[in-house]
């Protein structure tokens, strides 16, 4: 048994003070755009999230319970840190959404900044979300996740029905928050996955879910913004949709997937999102220089000069500042020296 305790939700640790060569900003999105950077990007660290106040796809306090535009009643909880749907759900099965999602007139909503809350950071990437829940994720919060499941493959007419128009609504977001900010990137937060494999098989993926996806993915590059897709669980199935179909700039995936493979297949296609084991990032018992091997050993892996594409982007978490600091700072230095021929 571990003698640490690894948080649900990760602590955000103070960005170090640094003079870049170029800003975050441009990096992140050289890879982005499949290009070699001059430093391993952090993907957290290097961009500004936006949520404007309009808003309430989902419960926008995330250590309370609350109420969504459609109906739907979230419940905090301390066990994972966030709040989860709970029943009554606003519908039994698939087939009543025609009468019991009423979606909100947003265009008539006010979604320009609110300056109090909203101060501009040029060298950071501008991002926002494309609705806080997924496309399947809300089929699921709206009847449960069994009832989802079920209606999947038992409607996947009435199933790709709704999710037409669910994606036209998050359509309509996207479009109504380009006409306020100049997002670089867009997430999509969908999870189709266990740990252990699909939820579902390629074919109803197909019925139901993915013109939908493809749909979304172009209506947000029609913005001039790139399109990052957050898929949990073992996803390596959904890859050519994802990167051959959907097109996404991005996904952001959990380690449990086989990133060597990804890479040698799609680095040059699609840029990976990556997390350095919690094992070495969250135990006291780490030291600076094994932090400061650990990330050498991930830039010789995994970086842009050794990989098609961007290589990785690095999503940095940990707890431990001694070797949290260590590890950033190597990760940042060795890479730049690395990447160096590349530019």
């Amino acid at each position: 048994m571990a003698e640490f305790v690894v948080p649900v939700l990760a602590p955000k640790m103070p960005k170090p003070e640094r003079e870049y060569p170029i800003s975050e900003r441009e990096n992140l999105m050289r890879a982005f755009r499949h290009e070699k950077p001059m430093y391993m990007p952090f993907l957290y660290q290097a961009t500004q999230w936006y949520m404007p106040r309009a808003f309430m796809d989902n419960n926008r306090m995330r250590m309370k319970d609350g109420v969504d535009w459609f109906g739907t009643h979230y419940e905090y909880q301390e066990s994972q840190d966030g709040f989860t749907a709970i029943p009554p759900y606003v519908m039994e099965e698939v087939t009543d959404w025609r009468e019991v999602i009423h979606f909100p007139d947003i265009k008539s909503m006010d979604w320009g900044p609110d300056n109090k809350d909203f101060v501009r950071d040029e060298n950071l990437a501008l991002a926002a979300r494309c609705l806080w829940h997924g496309t399947f994720e809300s089929l699921h919060f709206f009847e449960g996740f069994q009832q989802a499941l079920i209606d999947l493959v038992s409607e996947p007419e009435e199933c790709l029905a709704y999710f037409q128009r669910m994606t036209d609504f998050k359509i309509d977001m996207v479009n109504l928050q380009a006409q306020h900010y100049n997002f670089d990137y867009y997430c999509h937060n969908d999870d189709w996955s266990t740990a252990k494999s699909q939820m579902f098989s390629c074919p109803t993926f197909e019925e139901t879910l993915l013109e939908p996806h493809i749909r979304l993915a172009e209506a947000v590059r029609a913005t001039g913004a790139r399109y990052m897709v957050h898929t949990c669980g073992k996803m390596e199935a959904w890859l050519p949709y994802i990167v051959n179909d959907i097109k996404a700039d991005v996904i952001e995936i959990q380690n449990i997937n086989d990133t060597d493979a990804i890479l040698e297949k799609y680095g040059d296609k699609v840029t990976v999102e990556y997390s350095p084991d919690f094992n070495i990032m969250y135990n006291p018992k780490t030291t600076a220089e094994q932090a400061r091997e650990y990330a050498r050993s991930l830039v010789d892996r995994y970086g842009a000069h050794k990989n098609k594409g961007s290589g990785i982007v690095m999503h940095m978490h940990g707890n431990i500042p001694e070797s949290y600091y260590a590890f950033e700072d190597e990760l940042y230095n060795y890479s730049l020296k690395m990447y160096a021929d590349l530019q």
